[in-house]
């Protein structure tokens, strides 16, 4: 800034200003060590005005944009803009973020982006050094920047009014006061003339209520016209500047002219006067969101509009905003003799399907002159295509049945596709049995027997809820009957509750049934209780189990839910006798290892410590949670297959005990199991080709040979308290 004595003219010899008749303005270059790094500054050593963390000789032998790096104090401020061209408004407030880099002193200022401001926000000054006003070789630092101060960038001055914590910590250990926060002032200062009449704020009602519209259903009757008909109509309220507009919904090929939009937008008046139609005058109040509401009924310059529904978007609006709880939808009232066009309009009818091609591609030529290919269900076939180890494709083992004694040894093996519900039959052939194997039917959708086939409309197809073991499926004139299904199928179907895969149904199932019959439960529990072994009580064969339950249940059940019961209270021979119960240790044993985890003490102090009795048992939702909260790294599956394996009492409680010994890995599992094993016994993954035939075999090795927990299927049948009643 020159210095000069103020009466003296600005001429040559009158001033003391160094810089006048200078011409070269360059920054010299000043070369220094700074901790022990040779760096360009440009500014004389000595001249930094930050205090330092540390005490002489015991700062960290770091260069600072080391130490600080990444470390940044962040301030919110604001700074005023001035509306030239608003009369309602002087000056608008803007909210900003200064950003200062410890590092290397730098600074960056940012606006926040609100959508629809009409304002180029974003970043307003890039990151550098700025320099103090009326300074050339001083810069802004850290002892400048604090709540309540102003600091000037570039012509503009910002008011800081906050700051988050870590620089308000940073700040204190510098032994620096941060005040507290400064609330923000109005966004929009007025004028003295804008505060004598309030005006209504569009732009504040635009900002908020931008792209939210409200949608209802009605419905004008014009049938007391010539040739008159009730129009659908869709009416559009918009709230960021309350706008309607109402377009008339056409069925197709209703052969009516003109465009669908029945009330530009606009706002629509309540009422119009006589006098102000034909003369002019000055404008009425318009509909506003009170006004709407289902029943409600809008004069659309002399036309009645009846609102009969609203979308759910609305419902939530009047919801939230009225407290309106009832939106039951009005029907379209319609005279006698008099009919709505459109509303009993017949179908577009297709001509009956000739059975060439598939139905789908048949009708898509039948609709467009130009073949196209017909439209498949996209979101199906995003959700139920392969993904990893979920193939989506059930699989069942069927036999062939008719009268030919060749054909009951052949053995077959049907997919069902969930992606687009098609079908696939494969056989699989013996050596020297005369039949080929292979494909025996392609891939295509398999309709119903005993159906219309060539008819206008799609013929019935079967579905996944027609794929279940026990059931007979014609296709192609050829019954197969479902024998078995591979454990991926039988998990999905338990997953998903499918109705022949649902555990609480036909355990309600079995429940209604035992409590019809009389001393029904009692009766079931005594005739059957010899038959589980005598050197593990709890634990029957599956033949006996399969057995009682078709005693008491005739017909009722399918072999499916027989295969779900035994499935879901499977159960063990003992830790000595059980080699599935090795092989999920094994696999225990693998994933523990792999996460490094070895803190079963703590584990045995949260048993006891979740053990308020003293039992020695905890339930198996409870145990789950233990098992999480020590962050054992098992997945879902595995953490599941565990528990079931687990020692239970007659509670269906898993003992703790069992459990430590089943962690104890001194010594390690004898299974050495391959990723393949893993899949089979805990993923439940489709196997491949090659063992088909082991995984049908298991199946059946699963109903005759296995085991049922016979404790845990009466506790949860929880029928005990019939035999104290009749007792």
């Amino acid at each position: 800034m020159s210095i000069r004595n103020p009466r003296l003219p600005l001429l040559p010899g009158y001033g003391s200003n160094p810089l006048i008749g200078k011409k070269n303005f360059g920054v010299r270059p000043i070369f220094t060590t700074i901790d022990k790094v040779n760096m360009l500054v440009d500014k004389t050593e000595g001249v930094n005005r930050v205090p330092s963390l540390y005490c002489r000789k015991q700062a960290p032998e770091l260069p600072t944009w080391i130490i600080y790096d990444k470390h940044i104090l962040r301030f919110q401020a604001f700074f005023q803009q001035t509306l030239h061209e608003m009369r309602s408004a002087s000056h608008i407030l803007r909210k900003v973020d200064i950003f200062f880099f410890l590092e290397d002193g730098t600074i960056k200022v940012m606006e926040p982006k609100t959508e629809n401001s009409g304002l180029s926000q974003g970043t307003l000054i890039s990151r550098q050094r700025i320099h103090l006003p009326f300074s050339s070789d001083l810069y802004y630092d850290v002892l400048d920047l604090n709540i309540g101060r102003e600091v000037t960038f570039f012509g503009k001055v910002f008011k800081i009014v906050n700051c988050d914590n870590f620089s308000r910590v940073f700040l204190n250990r510098l032994g620096i006061n941060v005040p507290d926060p400064i609330p923000w002032p109005d966004a929009i200062e007025r004028t003295p003339d804008s505060d004598r009449v309030p005006k209504h704020r569009p732009f504040r009602q635009f900002l908020d209520f931008d792209r939210q519209v409200l949608r209802f259903y009605g419905y004008w009757d014009d049938r007391e016209s010539e040739f008159g008909v009730v129009h659908n109509l869709e009416i559009h309220y918009f709230l960021a500047d309350d706008t309607i507009e109402i377009k008339e919904v056409y069925p197709p090929n209703s052969g009516t002219e003109g465009g669908p939009m029945f009330l530009k937008r606009m706002r629509l008046p309540r009422n119009i006067p006589a006098q102000i139609q034909m003369t002019g005058g000055p404008p009425t109040s318009s509909y506003s969101p009170g006004d709407l509401s289902i029943g409600a009924v809008l004069n659309v310059f002399g036309r009645k509009v009846v609102l009969t529904d609203c979308d759910p978007y609305t419902k939530e609006y009047y919801r939230i905003t009225y407290g309106f709880d009832a939106f039951t939808p009005l029907p379209i009232s319609h005279n006698e003799g008099t009919e709505c066009l459109g509303t009993n309009m017949a179908e577009r009818q297709l001509p009956p399907w000739n059975g060439y091609g598939s139905y789908d591609d048949s009708a898509e030529n039948c609709r467009t002159i130009e073949p196209k290919a017909p439209h498949k269900d996209f979101m199906k076939f995003l959700h139920k295509d392969r993904v990893g180890f979920n193939s989506h494709t059930l699989r069942f083992a069927a036999r062939l049945i008719n009268d030919n004694p060749e054909d009951a040894r052949r053995y077959f093996i049907i997919k069902y596709f969930l992606c687009d519900d098609t079908i696939g039959v494969f056989e699989l052939c013996e050596r020297n049995s005369g039949f080929k194997g292979g494909k025996f039917f392609r891939r295509d959708k398999m309709y119903l027997p005993g159906v219309e086939f060539f008819v206008p409309k799609e013929p019935p197809s079967y579905t996944d809820k027609d794929m279940w073991v026990g059931n007979e499926l014609v296709i192609n004139k050829h019954r197969f009957r479902l024998v078995a299904a591979d454990e991926y199928a039988l998990r999905y179907m338990e997953v998903n509750e499918y109705p022949m895969a649902n555990v609480p149904l036909i355990m309600d199932k079995i429940r209604r049934t035992l409590v019809s019959q009389e001393n029904g439960y009692k009766n079931f529990v005594a005739k059957y209780m010899e038959a589980v072994l005598p050197y593990q009580k709890e634990l029957m064969p599956v033949r006996c189990f399969k057995q009682a339950l078709k005693e008491i249940m005739c017909e009722k059940m399918t072999e499916h839910e027989f295969l779900t019961i035994i499935r879901h209270f499977r159960g063990d021979l003992g830790k000595e006798r059980s080699p599935r119960r090795e092989m999920i240790r094994s696999l225990v044993f693998t994933e523990l290892t792999r996460g490094l985890w070895d803190d079963r003490e703590r584990l045995c102090e949260g048993l006891k410590h979740a053990d308020e009795a003293g039992c020695g048992v905890l339930p198996v939702h409870r145990l789950r949670q233990l098992l999480r909260a020590h962050r054992l790294p098992l997945n879902v599956d595995l953490m599941d297959c565990m528990l079931q394996v687990l020692q239970k009492d007659e509670n269906c409680n898993i003992l703790c005990d069992d459990l430590m010994s089943f962690l104890d890995f001194q010594t390690r599992p004898v299974f050495n199991l391959t990723e393949d094993d893993y899949q089979k016994v805990v993923r439940h993954a489709p196997p491949v080709k090659d063992t088909e035939c082991k995984l049908w075999a298991e199946a059946e090795t699963l109903i005759h040979e296995g085991f049922v927990n016979w404790n845990a299927f009466l506790c949860q049948l929880n029928l005990e308290h019939l035999v104290k009643d009749e007792s």
